[in-house]
């Protein structure tokens, strides 16, 4: 017979068991955030800009420079033009895009769920597997019950974003063949 006593005893027990679970199954630490250039960060916490660090690339992969010291570098570039284009957009905007960060954060108590749900990767060091979540979510199902439509809305804002923010840098011009824009005389 349930009551009251073993109801919060079960409770308790499930609780207990759910937050070791969470202790044995945290994922690496989010990758250290590059500095941003003497930008000041007005939106970008350093957990979002180590995250950004390691997408990026995965994002843009044959959009960027070959170099390891050139892609570096614009990944840096791509990461101030992320806060530059988040910190101009409306309130509510930048509050979805934090949940979005906060799903990203896999290290935040009780991340194993949203993890679990979301297919966030476990090892940020991972291209393959950062492709594969990103896949994910560009082609999950709208009609999902529990993730429904925010998942591929999470990622083409990720993706949006990101392209904005490389490809209107000058920096990328030459790389993708734009000549910039017209000047007006």
């Amino acid at each position: 017979m349930l009551t009251r006593r073993n109801l919060l005893k079960q409770s308790t027990l499930s609780a207990i068991t759910v937050l070791a679970l969470e202790s044995c199954y945290s994922s690496p630490e989010i990758p250290p955030a590059p500095d941003g250039l003497g930008h000041d960060f007005e939106f970008l916490t350093p957990a979002d800009r180590g995250i950004l660090s390691k997408l990026t690339p995965v994002i843009l992969a044959d959009g960027l420079p070959t170099s390891e010291e050139q892609k570096a570098l614009v990944v840096r570039e791509i990461i101030v033009g992320w806060d530059i284009a988040v910190s101009g957009l409306p309130p509510l905007t930048q509050a979805e895009i934090r949940k979005l960060f906060s799903v990203l954060d896999s290290n935040f108590i009780l991340s194993l769920t949203p993890r679990l749900l979301t297919g966030v990767p476990g090892a940020w060091d991972d291209s393959k597997e950062i492709d594969d979540f990103l896949n994910n979510w560009r082609f999950s199902d709208p009609q999902s019950l529990l993730t429904g439509n925010e998942l591929r809305v999470g990622y083409l804002g990720m993706v949006e974003i990101s392209m904005a923010s490389w490809y209107g840098n000058p920096r990328s011009w030459d790389f993708c063949g734009y000549a910039g824009p017209p000047v007006l005389y």
